[in-house]
């Protein structure tokens, strides 16, 4: 499926904050992982994926990678279910999540 908006894939690292959340179990303080997102250009990409954390009770820690894709097919070769995810894509979202790799830590990762 092509995608028809501008869309990107990034290796994002992120954080629990103090804020209620539902994606992290209680026991892991972050986790990493491939998050697909519909932006205008690179720049923009940081901005939207941390919104889209913030609004989940997260915080971004880093972003490593920054790749533009077109279509399903591409995002399959950097994460199987974030391709799956990315296909279906509520309407209004900008972001969403492939596979998620937790970490336990103590204090900032």
């Amino acid at each position: 499926m092509e995608f028809d908006r501008r869309t990107w894939v990034a290796l994002v690292t992120f954080e629990r904050t103090d804020h209620p959340q539902t994606t992290l179990p209680d026991e892991y303080l972050g986790a990493c992982g491939w998050m697909g997102c519909i932006a205008d250009d690179a720049e923009d990409v940081p901005d939207v994926i941390s919104r889209g954390l913030a609004a989940d009770g997260l915080r971004l820690v880093q972003i490593q990678q920054i790749e533009e894709v077109g279509a399903t097919e591409e995002v399959g070769e950097y994460d199987t279910h974030l391709a799956e995810n990315m296909a279906a894509i509520e309407p209004g979202k900008r972001t969403v999540w492939g596979t998620l790799h937790v970490y336990v830590a103590d204090g900032e990762a």
